[in-house]
């Protein structure tokens, strides 16, 4: 019998009712099809342990998981701890890889039961609150069903291909329309659908469970579209509709979705229909309307999912514009600075880069470490995501074309297959990229009046991709998204940004989500404001690893297809190597033009590696775009440079480029840094004419950009080393801007005479007087800047060659390709290290008088010599003669001395009287380094001397007073008075070094004094040092060693090791030491008894327990025969000292005599013995325990024994606690009589293994004396996986007073660490 569904007297909300009851049948129709398809997908995943919990499997903290409230203690991981397994890890990453936004509802589901309920695994795609408590999808509501089919995309093939297109989260998706019915329903303010609307739900539903791919023959599918139909013309019976009312309100019931209640008018207009339902279908239809309010109001405490929604549907508008804007933008690179509007793909021009970790040591060195390969490498370390990866690079190597690879990899990291991975070797796991939910890519160079990086971030990526309408909530949007999500900011060109701080501000970006990826020149990270702790990863960029690959791309996007690409990538290999050009791949900007113009067959005239001759064919290029007329410059008239002296197209636009250049030069040197690169066109016009204006924007050397919201335009150069050239050019014409205008801006700006780095080397192949006078000020400019070479602290050298010495290399290599005279460039701080060699000797030359330091690491295939001027004229004499020899008469002999001759180099010292830092070291022992004795004589203003594996026989310091370091290592022999006169001397260092009974007597200044094997000290050479500081001295020669340190009251910390003999109460004077380490064997000196006596070691902790400063780790060795066989055991006792007559001795097992007896009677109060990872081992029972009973005012006691021993307390104790590998239940009872006769009251805490505890407890609990506060049983379980065991946890509490301090206690001593 049918019944009429119009229950309601108003039409609009009586079509309201009858959608909810479609939705539910829609549900219903989908259900059997989802419980099958979810085994499939429990089949995809995987099989789970079965055994872990969701706790367990996720990290804490976990975005959106864990809520810390309280110090320590999070919410989520409340009863299980997270843990690694295997297959469970796996199977949680398999649900994740289905989940089509990579965002599974962990909280949702019960890993335990992944195993064998396809249903958990479903509920991992379900919204991610109020589902927690659903037990199948036929428990789960309209919702909750469609958001699996939409996030799963397991699904995208049980659907036909209109259903998913275009894909969600569109909201043309026609399944995510099916979705918004349900939510337009849910969220209804007044209960109301039109009649338009209701059919379109009819419609829309009745279509999809009619898709010809599962649903079309689902007989449930098939059973809920013959029941729309019927609820579309009133052809329901009534027991079909009470029958779907019961489903509906049972399945929202379950749901336990959570929102607002209904609205006043929807409750009255539910009322009254309901009222006329219980007239029409009788009193039992009654329980059916309460039921449909019940629903109503279940569906709509749904409405907070809305802002949820709303949220992601944002996210997903956002990520959709950025990947666009990056196709359109980003994605795309010029294929040479010759045409920037000749772009191409990325991937199509991309090679694979040559890319090295730079490893900064301690003092600041930066060692090149090995290729990096893998995006992973660019932002892990250790397995962990670093916050701040640099990218260095020289200009022209390719760090913005890198940098545009990455974002492009990024946008189509969830593509199948990638044309921008096809043919690479490196960076090729893509996936690494899926870490960012986001990529924030800046043009630093096009930010150049900001200073904030989210400013920046608006300005560049929302103001471009949203309308001004939309701006400030995609701004807020993005704030939001930095706050929950992962995401990676590039900034590019950090060297190109003059803010007055050193990077932009990272301010209002969460630091725990936002990782940052800065490129830069070389340069800009020498600036000391950039801390070697703000730089977690540093890469060096040296261009391209293959460039026969990149030739090929570069030539398949030029050529026609009709060309042999093969042959024609061997002609240019060819033309490469027939101009020594092999070398430009190091530059990808370079390399590329040397193709373009190749192609052209402009190339030709190229006779060498000169930047300034392939600058020279870009600037001519560029000008034959604008004026193609040609013509040559006559032999008749002077130059402007001798790199323009095969131009055809330069001249004809001569003064065009002098009017170019001058804009150039003034604004590289420009008072206004800010606009040296990036600059307004009013400013422009002050040195441009229209018509030079128009010449240089046809040509491309310039370019302008219109500002967002601004009037004024932008102009740059084309690359910011073309305006160098031409900066260059212009100086090279005008050399007297050198004193009249850049003395004065490098006196300015103190740190920028490398700014001007390439402006410098193009200078050394145009006009090399000019540059000569350049240099002297630059010079200037880096002394006063100073160069620290040598970190005495940290025992090592830091030998680095500086930026200003790579400049001046670069540019003297740069005058030898022109071929320009005479070089004599400015450097007074060398170090020679594997790279040029060769060209720093040279500048060397020029520079002896004037350098300031000099540091020798490496010299290829050379013997050194360092002598004075005597014994290098003496050299040089017989070297002359013998190549004079060698010359008349040419023969066998003849060749072996031009060999000798050759191999070999010499430092002359003698004219270098500003020498103030001299550091050798040879690391390659195949070639000898030797020092004349008398090398030194004339540097007067020496001030530290480094020298390792250097050969020297008595060295001569008699004439160095200002030496201030001194460190010596291996081949080098001291006379015993060779020190004497060093009144400066701060720090020494001596490393194997043979001097027999060295004088320190006048080095008062010394603070830090080193010595380590082969040096012997005079017995009074320590007397009168009272500046010492630190003591280090390692001596193991048969003889002993004495030494005095009485005078030594300021030493901090003091290492012997060996058989040095330590005069008695010698160290009882000093008042300020904090480390103390004593090293040796029992029979050797140091802790012999009638050397160093208990009574000494007594003394000096009586001392020390009276200091005002704690004293750490003061450690003491000695090594002693076993009773019971021949060999020695290592025993080894660190002593911390805290205030308040406090101490802790850790062991490492063994208490020996002489620390047992010097802590007898001493004045302590608190004494902790041992630690968790090694017990406290009494092989000398009686002295310890005299030792313990004799500490009258001991409050405190804590132990770590392995056996029970009978133990004699003093009757001051207050607290003892005390840990037992091994105690059993009479050895307890023992201990318990003990503690109790004491005379005192006595906190004491036990802890032991035992199986007794219940007989233990009982029999505590019957004592008078004791009183149990706590007894608490702990296990421990083992990780069978992983053989180790867990923390302890709580098994139950017996009895608990609620007291805490025995807590406190136990932290204290298990939070010690093992020695």
């Amino acid at each position: 019998m049918a019944t009429t569904t119009k229950i309601f007297t108003e039409k609009e909300t009586n079509n309201w009712f009858k959608a909810c009851i479609a939705l539910n049948m829609a549900k219903e129709g989908l259900t059997n099809f989802v419980v099958t398809e979810l085994k499939n997908v429990l089949n995809a995943v995987g099989i789970s342990c079965g055994q872990c919990s969701i706790e367990n499997l996720m990290p804490c903290p976990t975005q959106g998981l864990c809520n810390k409230r309280k110090p320590y203690k999070c919410t989520f991981h409340t009863s299980h701890q997270p843990k690694s397994c295997q297959s469970c890890d796996q199977v949680k990453q398999n649900i994740k890889s289905l989940h089509r936004f990579n965002g599974p509802s962990w909280r949702n589901s019960k890993a335990e039961r992944w195993a064998t309920d396809p249903w958990e695994i479903g509920k991992c795609y379900l919204p991610p609150d109020g589902y927690s408590d659903v037990s199948s999808v036929h428990d789960s509501d309209f919702n909750g069903v469609i958001s699996i089919l939409l996030n799963c995309t397991h699904f995208q093939a049980c659907l036909s291909p209109a259903c998913l297109s275009p894909p969600p989260p569109d909201k043309q998706c026609p399944l995510e329309k099916i979705r918004q019915i349900g939510r337009d329903v849910r969220h209804t303010a007044d209960c109301k659908v039109t009649d338009a609307d209701l059919q379109d739900y009819f419609k829309t539903l009745a279509t999809f469970l009619a898709d010809p791919i599962c649903l079309l023959h689902e007989t449930s599918a098939t059973d809920a579209r013959r029941k729309l139909s019927d609820l579309q013309n009133d052809r329901l019976s009534l027991t079909e509709l009470g029958e779907l009312l019961k489903e509906a309100n049972q399945t929202i019931t379950r749901a336990k979705e959570v929102g607002e209640r209904l609205s006043k008018e929807a409750e009255r207009t539910l009322t009254e229909g309901l009222d006329t339902l219980e007239a029409t279908i009788q009193a039992g239809v009654q329980r059916v309307q309460s039921e449909i309010m019940d629903s109503i109001v279940r569906i709509k405490q749904a409405a907070n999912e809305k802002g949820q929604d709303d949220f992601e549907r944002g996210v997903a508008d956002l990520l959709r514009r950025l990947k666009d804007h990056y196709r359109d933008t980003v994605s795309f690179v010029p294929l040479s600075t010759l045409d920037p509007s000749h772009d191409k793909q990325v991937h199509d021009i991309y090679a694979s880069p040559k890319i090295h970790r730079m490893k900064i040591e301690n003092g600041g060195r930066r060692t090149k470490q090995e290729q990096v390969l893998t995006y992973k490498d660019f932002f892990y370390r250790d397995n962990q995501l670093s916050r701040r990866t640099y990218l260095q690079g020289d200009a022209g190597s390719g760090k913005t074309t890198f940098v545009a690879k990455l974002v492009n990899d990024w946008c189509n990291v969830q593509a199948s297959s990638m044309n921008s991975t096809k043919e690479q070797t490196a960076l090729v796991d893509v996936d690494t990229l899926q870490k960012f939910k986001f990529v924030f890519f800046i043009s630093l160079r096009d930010s150049r009046n900001q200073a904030c990086v989210v400013q920046m971030i608006k300005t560049q990526l929302i103001d471009k991709t949203f309308a001004d309408s939309e701006a400030e909530d995609a701004y807020k949007l993005v704030l939001q998204i930095m706050k929950t999500s992962t995401c990676l900011i590039i900034q590019d060109g950090l060297d190109e940004w003059p803010g007055e701080d050193v990077v932009p501000s990272m301010a209002g970006i969460p630091k725990d989500h936002c990782i940052v990826l800065t490129t830069s020149r070389p340069w800009k990270l020498t600036d000391e404001r950039i801390r070697n702790s703000q730089i977690d990863i540093l890469l060096d960029l040296e261009g391209i690893s293959d460039p026969e690959a990149f030739n090929e791309k570069v030539l398949r996007c030029l050529l026609h297809e009709s060309n042999d690409l093969k042959e024609t990538v061997k002609q240019f290999k060819e033309f490469l190597r027939s101009h020594n050009l092999q070398s430009i791949s190091v530059s990808p900007m370079l390399h590329a033009l040397i193709i373009c113009t190749w192609v052209e067959g402009i190339a030709e005239r190229l006779s060498g590696s000169s930047l300034c001759e392939l600058y020279t064919i870009l600037l001519e290029s560029l000008c034959k775009k604008a004026n193609p007329l040609i013509s040559h410059f006559n032999r008749s008239e002077p130059l402007p440079v001798n790199c323009f002296s095969r131009s055809r197209y330069i001249k004809p636009n001569m003064q065009h480029i002098h009017d170019i250049s001058k804009a150039a030069f003034s604004f590289v040197f420009s008072n206004e840094r800010e606009m040296s690169i990036v600059f307004n066109e009013i400013k422009l016009s002050e040195y441009l004419s229209d018509n030079t204006q128009e010449f240089a924007l046809k040509s491309g050397l310039l370019s302008i950009r219109k500002r967002t919201n601004r009037i004024d335009n932008t102009c740059s150069f084309v690359h910011k080393s073309v305006q160098e050239f031409l900066a260059a050019f212009y100086i090279s014409g005008h050399v007297d801007v050198i004193n009249s205008i850049i003395s004065g801006y490098l006196e300015r700006h103190h740190d920028s005479y490398l700014d001007i780095f390439q402006v410098f080397v193009f200078l050394c192949g145009m006009n090399i007087t000019a540059a000569n006078e350049l240099s002297e000020l630059m010079n200037v400019q880096d002394i006063a800047q100073g160069h620290e070479v040598h970190n005495f602290d940290e025992d090592y050298f830091l030998l680095r060659e500086s930026s200003f010495q790579r400049c001046v290399v670069s540019g003297y290599k740069e005058a030898e390709a022109n071929k320009t005279t005479p070089v004599h460039l400015h450097l007074s701080h060398f170090c020679f290290l594997d790279d040029h060699v060769e060209d720093v000797y040279r500048i060397w030359a020029m520079n002896t008088s004037r350098a300031r330091s000099l540091s020798v690491c490496h010299f290829p295939n050379k013997h050194l010599i360092l002598c004075s001027q005597d014994a290098s004229s003496a050299r040089w004499k017989g070297l002359r003669s013998s190549l004079t020899r060698a010359r008349d008469n040419p023969g066998p002999s003849a060749s072996k001395t031009q060999r000798e001759v050759n191999s070999s180099a010499s430092f002359n010292l003698s004219l270098s009287h500003h020498l103030e830092q001299l550091n050798i070291v040879q690391l390659n022992l195949k070639y000898n380094v030797t020092m004349q004795p008398n090398a030194l004589v004339g540097l007067k203003n020496l001030k530290s001397l480094g020298l390792i594996f250097v050969k020297c026989k008595g060295l001569d310091l008699s004439r160095c007073n200002k030496l201030e370091h001194l460190c010596l290592e291996i081949d080098v022999i001291l006379k015993p008075n060779a020190l004497v006169g060093l009144k400066k001397l701060n720090h020494l260092k001596l490393t194997n070094v043979l001097c027999k009974g060295l004088a320190l007597s006048s080095c008062h200044n010394l603070e830090r004094l080193i010595l380590e094997y082969g040096v012997t000290l005079h017995p009074n050479a320590l007397v009168g040092l009272k500046n010492l500081k630190y003591i280090n001295i390692r001596y193991f020669k048969s003889e002993a060693l004495a030494i005095d340190l009485s005078s030594c009251v300021n030493v901090e910390e003091l290492k012997l090791t060996g058989g040095i003999i330590v005069r008695p109460n010698a160290l009882i004077g000093m008042k300020k030491l904090k480390l103390l380490t004593l090293g040796c064997t029992y029979e050797s000196i140091t802790l012999k008894r009638e050397t160093f006596p208990s009574v000494c070691l007594r003394n000096l902790l009586s001392t020390l327990l009276t200091s005002d400063h704690e004293v750490k780790n003061c450690g003491i060795t000695s090594s002693e025969q076993c009773a019971f066989r021949r060999s020695l055991k290592c025993v080894y006792a660190a002593i911390t000292i805290y205030l308040n007559n406090t101490i802790r001795i850790t062991l490492n097992g063994y208490a020996f005599p002489v620390l047992c007896e010097a802590m007898h009677g001493l004045r302590i109060k608190s004494l902790s013995l041992g630690n968790i990872c090694e017990s406290l081992r009494i092989q000398h029972g009686t002295s310890f325990l005299q030792s313990l009973r004799s500490l009258s005012l001991l409050e405190t006691l804590t132990m770590h024994l392995p056996t029970y021993i009978d133990i004699q307390l003093p009757q001051s104790l207050k607290h003892v606690t005390l840990f037992y590998n091994i105690l059993s239940s009479s050895q307890l009872r023992d201990l318990v009589n003990k503690l109790s006769a004491l005379s005192g009251p006595l906190d004491c805490r036990i802890e032991f293994p035992t199986e007794e505890y219940i007989l233990i407890k009982e029999e505590l609990k019957a004592r008078e004396r004791v009183k149990v506060k706590r007894f608490r049983i702990y296990d421990r379980s083992v990780d069978i996986d992983h053989g180790t065991t867990s923390a302890w946890s709580l098994r139950c509490d017996v009895v608990d007073d609620g007291g805490h301090s025995a807590e406190i206690a136990y932290a204290e001593f298990y939070d010690n660490k093992c020695l």
